[in-house]
């Protein structure tokens, strides 16, 4: 079913310098929203990551953005992953593989399941961009919108983002987004519930993203729900880029 958007645009006449100070103004509440100071207390984390009939354990340490990831495969492969800022590593079976196709996949992996899990943590990043959009009402929420893009030389591809602001929660809980790297130049939506952590950290437990046909998120008629969920968080584990992987 088509979710019904009543727009409210943002006056054109709005000087530049306004619309800019008030997404900044959205971006800081947001981040206060999901715990940015008390994120400082955590050094790493591990949860499992479930998506469809996929498994994933999932290890970070945040200083550095270091990754670990372990999955079976429909196959029965075991693969493991690691990116520690630098270079990747990829173990099929407790085989070191260097076959390009596998270090590319870990390494997008690596990076995408990361930033999935950090995103409002990281919405102040050098390179991002913010501008304010206005308004949009769905389903009885006055979202506030806000567009975010991505400098030259950030990240793997210069991805668009539109983030809708909860104003009673200052969560964003939903945005669509692109993934120029795999050729997904048109929006999907994301549908976002967090969980509340040590000393007020949320971050997303459950993900529903749909297709989407447009940047006022109407969903694709051809499109389906796909759910991803993440569970077994626990902090502070004392990783290092040595044990990470043990």
């Amino acid at each position: 079913m088509k979710t019904m958007l009543f727009v409210l645009f943002l006056c054109t006449c709005v000087p530049a310098q306004v619309i800019g100070q008030r997404a900044a103004e959205l971006i800081e509440q947001v981040m206060n929203a999901v715990g940015l100071e008390a994120m400082q207390s955590l050094h790493d984390v591990e949860y499992l990551y479930h998506s469809g009939d996929t498994k994933s354990l999932e290890r970070y340490i945040f200083d550095g953005e270091v990754s670990y990831g372990r999955t079976r495969t429909d196959s029965g492969r075991i693969v493991e992953q690691y990116h520690n800022g630098r270079t990747t590593t990829v173990i099929v079976d407790g085989q070191l593989t260097r076959e390009p196709t596998e270090v590319s996949r870990a390494l997008f992996r690596r990076k995408t399941n990361y930033y999935w899990l950090m995103m409002m943590h990281k919405l102040r990043d050098p390179g991002v961009e913010h501008t304010y959009v206005g308004t949009r009402t769905i389903e009885g929420i006055p979202y506030e919108v806000v567009d975010m893009t991505f400098g030259e030389g950030v990240g793997l591809a210069r991805d668009r983002y539109r983030l809708f602001v909860n104003p009673y929660t200052h969560l964003v809980d939903r945005f669509l987004y692109t993934v120029a790297a795999a050729d997904r130049l048109t929006p999907t939506l994301m549908q976002v519930t967090y969980g509340c952590f040590p000393e007020g950290v949320r971050l997303p437990e459950v993900s529903r993203s749909h297709p989407a046909s447009d940047w006022e998120g109407e969903l694709s008629a051809d499109g389906e729900w796909r759910v991803s969920h993440r569970d077994g968080f626990r902090f502070n584990n004392g990783f290092t880029a040595e044990t990470i992987r043990q």
